[in-house]
């Protein structure tokens, strides 16, 4: 497995991937490489077969602390529970610290997978939310838990 920085170019490949996830598309936008963000994608033979990215703001919001946190990441369903998405986040997580020496991520509280696989790669809890950054889990019936990793 190989990860690189998504390009432009990927967006039929990542079409495809949100596409056999049952995810909403990632849009141009979402791709293009900005300050503070990073867009990795994970390619096995050529293939594009999962992608991550990261958001940066600038500002708190309310008890939210500003700085680096993990965004979507999407892998291939035949591709999953390969350490895949494991890669893609450690790769994301070295990247953010090169900027800042804490990496934060948001799951909805009943997101068992998603919250091992961030714990396992060293994420403590800090607080459990009804709203983060404008996401809500479950049309706000269930809480979002932040998360916060240092190296």
């Amino acid at each position: 497995m190989h990860i690189r920085e998504a390009t432009l170019d990927d967006q039929r490949q990542v079409d495809w991937i949100c596409d056999a996830s049952n995810r909403e598309r990632w849009t141009p936008e979402m791709i293009t490489p900005i300050n503070g963000r990073v867009v990795l994608a994970a390619a096995i033979q050529g293939e594009i077969v999962g992608v991550a990215k990261t958001h940066f703001y600038g500002e708190p919001d309310g008890e939210i602390p500003a700085g680096h946190y993990l965004g979507g990441l999407v892998v291939t369903p035949e591709f999953r529970r390969r350490g895949i998405g494991s890669a893609l986040t450690r790769s994301r997580m070295d990247w953010i610290w090169t900027q800042s020496s804490s990496v934060y991520y948001f799951a909805n509280e009943h997101n068992e997978a998603s919250i091992g696989m961030h714990q396992a790669l060293g994420f403590q809890p800090v607080g459990r939310f009804t709203a983060i950054r404008g996401v809500t889990a479950d049309n706000g019936r269930s809480e979002l838990v932040l998360f916060e990793a240092s190296p």
